[in-house]
């Protein structure tokens, strides 16, 4: 009898518990449909194994593959890092050679020839370009995005410092990664980036429903961004990460290649979240195409892992909490709104799941 009674209470409290989990992730839920939060495409919060919550808005649907924009750098760099642990590139090899296999380098700065894949995996080759939100500038995104010829238009941005001495956004580091890439794989005669991509990667996660994009001129993959995922595709790249770098009990990325990606690496030049009412604006470092911000639940520090594509396109990551949160949304150009999803990671996800005790 006391053992059924003990056995009863245990039921209910872990009820109780996962009914108010349920209501905070619901209130987030409900404040995006009544519009406190707006441009908000799709919500998705996975954690131990399961879906808390899957939501999409306005035309949006599970079926509907969301463009990413800037969160592609972030799935670049782990098709990048297939390409080390394959021994087609190095960390510190020089670039400048591997993209030579495409066309000459017109730049005589010596500077230029010292820019290795490590410096274009971590924003920090030194070129005269930054395109973080409210900067002056240099910006080349148009350059990179749309022109013509974008390789040498990315090769040829003249140099501001020393490769490895200043952190810089900017989309001709990426996109070169991925050109590199490129160059390797023809260098061995192996399968172009997009074949090695989807057999080294989204194949191995079950990934099909997608679409990568080309540059203008139809020879690269736009490695700065622009192709196209499901949201819940999406929550499978932090899961991964999540697993160090295990699908189902088999590696596609190594451990080490997941630490480089989670390490706090270079200090970026703007904040998340300076708008949160309640808590102090934190820094946000950068490495590997991937940044980690830290909020403060509760006086309890939390990292987290994430992308950050344009419009507001999120893959968060919090091995804490052992959870993927995923958030797209429709609001580019506007910086502000985008950082609306760190207001609903602070407010609803991150209280939500920390009860999971």
């Amino acid at each position: 009898m006391r053992l059924s009674i003990f056995i009863w209470g245990v039921l209910l409290s872990f009820n109780i518990h996962a009914q108010s989990k349920t209501a905070l992730l619901k209130q987030a839920d409900i404040a995006i449909r009544q519009s406190q939060y707006t441009g908000i495409d799709a919500f998705i919060v996975y954690q131990n194994g399961q879906f808390l919550t899957e939501n999409y808005y306005a035309q949006f649907d599970e079926k509907t593959p969301h463009r990413t924009h800037s969160t592609f750098k972030s799935i670049t760099a782990l098709i990048a890092l297939i390409a080390v642990e394959q021994k087609l590139i190095s960390l510190e090899q020089p670039v400048i050679p591997l993209l030579e296999e495409f066309r000459k380098l017109e730049d005589k700065d010596p500077r230029k020839r010292q820019i290795t894949i490590e410096h274009l995996f971590n924003m920090t080759s030194g070129l005269a370009c930054d395109e973080s939100p409210d900067s002056n500038g240099p910006n080349h995104e148009f350059g990179i995005d749309e022109g013509k010829t974008p390789l040498a238009y990315a090769m040829e941005i003249k140099m501001a410092t020393t490769p490895g001495t200043q952190w810089n956004y900017c989309n001709a580091n990426s996109f070169m990664l991925a050109a590199a890439v490129s160059a390797a794989l023809q260098r061995a005669n192996r399968e172009n980036i997009f074949l090695f991509a989807e057999l080294y990667l989204l194949k191995a996660l079950g990934i099909t429903n997608y679409r990568l994009t080309k540059s203008d001129d139809g020879r690269f993959l736009n490695g700065q961004g622009n192709a196209y995922f499901l949201p819940k595709d999406l929550v499978k790249i932090g899961q991964l990460l999540l697993q160090n770098g295990k699908w189902q009990g088999a590696s596609v990325v190594t451990k080490r290649s997941s630490s480089l990606v989670n390490k706090n690496g270079h200090n970026i030049n703007w904040s998340f979240t300076d708008f949160l009412k309640d808590m102090p604006s934190t820094k946000t470092t950068y490495s590997f195409q991937w940044y980690k911000t830290q909020f403060n639940v509760k006086d309890k520090p939390i990292d987290v892992l994430h992308s950050w594509g344009n419009g507001g396109q999120f893959i968060y990551v919090i091995p804490q909490l052992e959870a993927v949160i995923v958030l797209t949304g429709s609001n580019q150009g506007n910086f502000a709104k985008q950082k609306q999803p760190f207001e609903i990671l602070y407010q609803y996800v991150l209280p939500a799941l920390m009860k999971k005790k």
